[in-house]
């Protein structure tokens, strides 16, 4: 009986126990509940935090700084992330994603900060932007019967800033004169054509622009800061665009620009000054149309899904611009740009008030719609969002100067502008013959004919759909780039 009653006691004792640990279990299991809780919060705030400093893709990484640093202390469940939290805080997966390809260089600290770097915020200039938050701590409320006073927590997130349409942003720039609508040169030979809308030899440097390839593994590009051979690198940049991220200058002032250089994007710049192409070489028939193109890049004009027509001896883009218009567009727009106008059973008609009657699918009538948009104050959406589709559609930057220096020369950015690529003029001997797509013409000729010169039509911003204009920056123009949540 003795025996039996001491069994029943040790049973007590055991229980006792066995309650005090499953109690503590589960005690803990709501801290664990908490810090789980507290490591989505921290997701969340890296993932809003990226995702506000690449919405100002267009700033400068100072300004992409301070939109994460104020967006992950909006979010961060603790509502607070020190300086001190900042500068004292590590990335080292950063050097693991440099090794795989990319190249995220710290952003400088804001001015008076203990450190010179914010090694938790790094942009990629291939159109990166990374934030690792700092560690961030809860405090225990049970656990700490099991010796645990604390959970550290933390979280990372990768915004990829993307060209929108697929086309990117051309190696041609146009000045602070041109307007709206206009067809334009992009591009004319050293020697001249002199064939509206280029104007011949005495702009030999015209339109061309230099920008070294930084190397970007989407695009497929590599680093090539010399910008050597020039052709090559200028055709790789027809064809894909260029291969990193340049924004507008906000004052257009010389002395405190960032040129489109190497070492400033090493440094953590981001630039807003591009160099002029001095001379004509084959880089811009081959970008366009020709090829050959080193490291396997197709030609732009060769690209894409559309029909194609023989012009020379290569397989070009043939669909017109007319051919994107709204069949029925939401409010007033001019009768010059009805779609069904653009028909070629339609009567010819002077769209362009030279004398000469055009077809009614023309480049001629096509200009006089824009022209008619612009100069009656329309803002409807004009185009389908199917023109991103088209490789003829990409940005140009528009600069503060409404010159072109003599030779090679530094421009300021000062917005971007949807442009549609128009005609090629080619020239063999002492003939040139032009090719605008979708209108009359027959190019099966003989070869050695050469690409002399390239136009283009700007699209009124509020002609594009919203999802090719994006939210309207402040100097106006388009915004080039959109931003996805990469990881």
């Amino acid at each position: 009986m003795l025996k039996h009653n001491s069994e029943k006691g040790a049973v007590a004792i055991l229980a006792s126990a066995a309650l005090i640990l499953v109690l503590g279990i589960a005690a803990f299991a709501i801290d664990l509940g908490l810090g789980f809780s507290e490591r989505r919060g921290d997701q969340t705030a890296a993932d809003v935090a990226a995702m506000a400093g690449a919405v100002e893709m267009l700033g400068s990484n100072a300004t992409i700084r301070d939109y994460i640093l104020d967006f992950a202390e909006r979010n961060v469940p603790s509502g607070s992330i020190t300086v001190e939290q900042w500068a004292s805080c590590t990335d080292p997966e950063r050097a693991t994603l440099n090794s795989s390809g990319h190249n995220f260089v710290p952003v400088a600290a804001p001015s008076g900060w203990p450190t010179s770097i914010i090694d938790c915020v790094s942009v990629d200039p291939a159109g990166y932007v990374r934030v690792n938050l700092p560690p961030q701590t809860v405090k225990t409320t049970f656990g700490r019967v099991l010796g645990v006073d604390e959970l550290s927590t933390g979280a990372d997130a990768i915004v990829r800033i993307t060209n929108r349409g697929g086309g990117g942003i051309l190696p041609f720039g146009i000045l602070a004169t041109a307007g709206d609508g206009q067809h334009v040169c992009l591009r004319d030979n050293s020697a001249g054509l002199a064939e509206p809308p280029c104007d011949g030899g005495d702009q030999g440097n015209f339109g061309g622009l230099e920008s070294p390839h930084y190397g970007n593994s989407e695009l497929g590009t590599t680093k090539n800061c010399t910008g050597s051979p020039k052709k090559d690198v200028i055709a790789v940049n027809i064809a894909v665009g260029l291969d990193h991220r340049v924004v507008p200058d906000p004052d257009g002032l010389s002395g405190n620009e960032i040129l489109d250089t190497c070492a400033q994007i090493d440094a953590g710049h981001t630039p807003d000054t591009l160099n002029t192409f001095q001379g004509f070489s084959n880089g811009l028939a081959e970008g366009v149309a020709t090829g050959p193109i080193p490291g396997g890049f197709k030609p732009r004009l060769q690209q894409g899904a559309n029909p194609k027509r023989a012009v020379f001896g290569y397989s070009l883009d043939d669909r017109p611009l007319w051919y994107y218009l709204l069949s029925s567009p939401s409010g007033a727009t001019p009768a010059s740009c009805a779609k069904s106008s653009f028909d070629n059973s339609n009567p010819d008609f002077d769209w362009d008030g030279d004398g000469t009657d055009d077809h009614p699918g023309s480049w001629q009538h096509m200009v006089a719609c824009l022209t008619d948009y612009v100069d009656g104050g329309y803002s409807a959406v004009l185009f389908d969002e199917s023109l991103a589709q088209s490789p003829r559609f990409a940005y140009v930057p528009q600069f503060w100067e409404p010159t072109w220096p003599s030779g090679n020369g530094w421009r300021h950015i000062l917005r971007y502008k949807a442009t549609w690529l128009q005609g090629t003029w080619w020239k063999k001997g002492g003939t040139t013959e032009v090719f605008y797509p979708g209108e009359p013409g027959t190019f099966n000729m003989g070869g050695n004919w050469q690409l002399r010169q390239l136009s283009g039509i700007l699209l009124p911003d509020a002609a594009l759909p919203e999802m090719l204009r994006g939210d309207p920056p402040t100097m106006g123009g388009v915004n080039p780039y959109t931003a996805e949540l990469y990881r």
